[in-house]
């Protein structure tokens, strides 16, 4: 006997703050999704009471309670309270909203009832989910996370555990986790890369110019690991992103052995020190999702981003507007 079930459609509202992160939805104190700036999702419950949130750092709205019955469809809005405009937050309004954050947190972030009808296919933009542990919510496939321990261990870390709470532990693959003990690493890491969707290579401060015990530089070595996992993405054609970690930055062509020279034409994603970290990962997320989604779209032209703090760069400007930093 099927169990019967109703909708719940929420909208997220947009401000003139926190557009590039993503906001936790909660469905009786359990994560089911994250949320975008302007994105709508809709999410088939069982009938019955729920208590539904959002959250964003150690910002909490106060839960919504409803009563589904059966065919329902109840739509819902989540936001926050900061100025819904760049004028507004220099207005009296905006610096009492700003204020009002800080001194009452656990009413910055809110969710409510708008209305409620009879359930109806959603319009092309927007996605329908059905509630699921977080590790089954995506099936998109899996993420390589290449990296030198020496150069980016504790990062790439925190990247990780932001990866596995969006795709799923099982998604997400680095040696240091994902290698089983005596297992040649060079056959696992082979088949591994050749069943992927992405590849990241994490970049620090260190890693162009990481030597061995011998004074060697690694990338120069057949035996190097990363070179060997590079090798592998790039015959595979797997999409490669480079995330740059403790003012790593991009090597040059001249830099690189002939085998993987490729890699310094492909795009990088800055991942910023505190207070920006969980802003770059969020830009991240946005990038590995049009990677690995299975749909059409394509991208049209090559985003930047601030080195500083991840904020994507507008066209033409010489100044972020998220740090106020020359770029």
């Amino acid at each position: 006997m099927t169990q019967s079930s109703a909708f719940i459609t929420l909208k997220r509202n947009k401000t003139s703050s926190n557009q590039l992160r993503q906001f936790a939805i909660t469905v009786d104190n359990k994560v089911v999704g994250k949320i975008q700036a302007g994105q709508v999702k809709q999410f088939r419950l069982s009938c019955g009471k729920h208590a539904i949130g959002i959250k964003l750092d150690f910002y909490k709205s106060e839960q919504l309670q409803i009563d589904l019955n059966t065919d329902d469809n109840i739509h819902l809005e989540c936001g926050d309270r900061a100025p819904e405009t760049i004028r507004e937050a220099f207005t009296f309004k905006g610096l009492e909203k700003s204020i009002n954050s800080i001194i009452k947190p656990s009413q910055y972030l809110y969710v409510k009832m708008t209305g409620k009808q009879s359930p109806s296919p959603l319009k092309k933009e927007k996605t329908t989910e059905k509630i699921t542990s977080p590790s089954k919510a995506k099936s998109m496939g899996s993420i390589f996370i290449s990296y030198r321990r020496d150069d980016s261990r504790e990062i790439t870390g925190r990247i990780c555990d932001r990866l596995n709470n969006e795709y799923g532990k099982e998604t997400i693959f680095r040696d240091v986790d994902s290698i089983p003990a005596g297992v040649d690493y060079r056959n696992h890491i082979s088949k591994t890369i050749e069943g992927c969707s992405a590849f990241l290579i994490v970049i620090g401060a260190q890693w162009i110019e990481a030597k061995n015990n011998a004074g060697q530089r690694r990338l120069e070595l057949d035996s190097d690991p990363v070179k060997v996992e590079i090798e592998m993405a790039l015959k595979k054609e797997i999409p490669i992103i480079p995330v740059l970690v403790k003012n790593g930055v991009m090597p040059d062509e001249a830099q690189l052995p002939e085998s993987i020279k490729p890699l310094a034409f492909r795009n990088a994603i800055p991942i910023p020190a505190e207070p920006y970290f969980h802003a770059g990962v969020d830009r991240l997320i946005t990038e590995l999702n049009q990677t690995l989604s299975p749909g059409p779209e394509k991208r049209t032209q090559s985003v930047k981003y601030c080195i500083y703090c991840g904020e994507a760069i507008i066209p033409g400007n010489k100044f972020c507007i998220q740090c106020g930093k020359a770029i």
